[in-house]
C-alpha cells in the first residue's frame, strides 16, 4: 500500500512539533588540538634559552680551541626584526683580559661560524664584554709514559728474537712496549 506524501500544511505542522538534533560536528584534527599546547610550551621555554646554551656546550668546536680559551658566549640579544633580516641578533661574548682586539679582529669569522652552527643568519654582530671567564673543567691530558729502561728493552727483544718475519717482529715489539708502559713497568716501577 502506497503512502501519500503529507500536504504543505501537514509538513509545516510536523516540522514545528518535531525537534530534530543537528548532526554532531567532526572533532578538530589532531594538529589543531595540539598546536596551542606546543605554542605555549615553545613560548615558555624560548624565554629560558636564547640559543646561547647550545653555543656554550659546543663553543670549542665552533670558535676553535685557541679562541675558546680566551672568550665564551654569554647570550644572544634579539633585536627588532627588519624586512631584510627578520631574525638577526647580537651575540654577547665575554673576553678575558686584553684579548678584545683579537676577538674584534676575528669577529666576521666567528659570526660566520656561529651562524653556520645555528643555521641561517641568526647573528649579525658581536658585542664584546671584558670579564673573567667561567671555569670549565677540562680533562687533564694523560701523562705520557716514560720509555722502557734498557734491561726491559733487551728482555722484550729476546722474547721476539726467534720471529722470522721482520714486520711481525716490529709489530710485536711495539705491542710489548705499549703493554709494559701501560702497566707501569716502563716507568721504572717493578
Amino acid at each position: 500500500m502506497k503512502r501519500s506524501l503529507p500536504t504543505v500544511e501537514e509538513a509545516v505542522r510536523i516540522l514545528r512539533t518535531t525537534h530534530t538534533r543537528r548532526a554532531p560536528k567532526a572533532p578538530p584534527s589532531v594538529k589543531k588540538q595540539v598546536q596551542p599546547l606546543l605554542k605555549s610550551l615553545e613560548e615558555k621555554f624560548a624565554a629560558h634559552d636564547d640559543g646561547s646554551t647550545k653555543l656554550r656546550v659546543r663553543w670549542p668546536e665552533i670558535a676553535g680551541e685557541q679562541l675558546a680559551r680566551i672568550c665564551e658566549p654569554v647570550k644572544i640579544i634579539k633585536v627588532k626584526s627588519t624586512a631584510a633580516n627578520p631574525k638577526a641578533g647580537t651575540l654577547e661574548v665575554r673576553v678575558s683580559g686584553a684579548f678584545a682586539p683579537l676577538i674584534q679582529h676575528q669577529a666576521p669569522t666567528l659570526i660566520d661560524r656561529v651562524n653556520l652552527y645555528l643555521g641561517g643568519k641568526v647573528i649579525e654582530r658581536l658585542r664584546i664584554v671584558q670579564g673573567p671567564l667561567t671555569e670549565t673543567k677540562r680533562p687533564a691530558p694523560k701523562p705520557r709514559p716514560r720509555p722502557l729502561n734498557a734491561s726491559e728493552e733487551v728482555r722484550l727483544r729476546d722474547m721476539v728474537a726467534d720471529v722470522a718475519d721482520d714486520r711481525l717482529r716490529n709489530d710485536l715489539l711495539r705491542l710489548g712496549r705499549a703493554i709494559l708502559m701501560r702497566n707501569g713497568q716502563g716507568s721504572g716501577h717493578k
